[in-house]
């Protein structure tokens, strides 16, 4: 095998424990995707038995399929469970793969009595990047909390990072949030929650993007473009995108845009081939160094995670 892995390196490509891969290949790290298993004892809060398409066990093998069939070198997931103990168990779930599994957002209530405890003890472990803001405890007062702004000062303070899922919040509270504490790195997922119909951008939407952007401590995630077009199966061509990514581009710019997929919630729009086939092909036109800074060396530097091993 090692006499095989040297002829490929001579003849330009790399081998190793995940298969191989083109040497002049851009790494791509999915900063977006959830693992759980439907057959455990306890259950599990999400995805619902009503689920047709995501119930059942998504597992690290599963995911080790798509790596390879799409040359995806790593990945950082995102917790959807708002179980505590589901934080640690999924660091138990990949421990035996740290070069693919690189980190986890987690799942913690913020604006709780135990927040501290859990986020200090979770955060011992070196793949615990961060938490995402996921629930609204509290409705249209959840900000007014002195708590919900402790524990914020406390992700920030601890140089952890927050992912923030628009479906409860708004891009003027990110705002808020990110002048209140601008040391602390937010990521709004899911194109910063556009509605994509194929169609120019939403004014406001746009205006609220812009005005988001000017915090240099905000970023964004190309993720869940299948989720946000509302249609099953989802368009396949980018230009039906492309509206909203040239907005996303030209508010974030090369350095504060990282890719994601929103797996296995992609699969209810299409393969993810497909959905990685409409970002690449967004990218394509740009300068390699502006691919490279979007498929991996942003989510690095935004998540603190130590340089691939490859």
């Amino acid at each position: 095998m090692k006499a095989f892995c040297l002829t490929l390196v001579a003849t330009g490509f790399l081998c190793g424990c995940k298969g191989m891969r083109h040497a002049d290949s851009i790494p791509i790290i999915d900063t977006h995707i959830h693992l759980y298993d439907t057959t455990r004892p306890e259950g599990l809060p999400w995805p619902p038995p009503s689920d047709t398409v995501l119930y059942r066990p998504i597992l690290p093998s599963d995911f080790d399929q798509v790596c390879e069939a799409n040359q995806v070198t790593a990945t950082v997931i995102v917790e959807a469970s708002e179980w505590i103990t589901d934080n640690q168990w999924v660091l138990d779930l990949v421990q035996h793969d740290p070069d693919r599994y690189i980190g986890l957002v987690g799942s913690l209530e913020i604006g709780t009595p135990q927040f501290s405890q859990h986020l200090k003890a979770l955060s011992k472990d070196e793949r615990y990047v961060g938490i995402r803001l996921r629930e609204r405890p509290g409705g249209e007062h959840f900000f007014e909390s002195e708590d919900v702004w402790k524990d914020l000062t406390l992700l920030s303070e601890m140089d952890q990072t927050l992912d923030v899922l628009m479906f409860q919040f708004s891009l003027e509270e990110v705002d808020m949030i990110a002048k209140r504490l601008p040391r602390l790195r937010i990521l709004i997922n899911h194109v910063a929650g556009a509605d994509i119909e194929g169609e120019k951008a939403d004014p406001a939407w746009v205006a609220a993007v812009e005005n988001v952007a000017q915090n240099p401590n905000v970023h964004c995630k190309i993720s869940g473009l299948f989720q946000q077009s509302h249609r099953q199966p989802s368009p396949k061509d980018v230009a039906f995108y492309r509206p909203q990514l040239d907005v996303l581009w030209a508010a974030f710019g090369e350095d504060r845009l990282i890719y994601g997929s929103n797996w296995p919630v992609t699969m209810r729009g299409g393969t993810y081939q497909e959905y990685l086939s409409i970002i690449q092909a967004y990218f394509a036109d740009k300068p390699r160094k502006v691919q490279e800074k979007f498929f991996y060396q942003n989510a690095l530097q935004f998540y603190g995670l130590p340089p691939l091993r490859r």
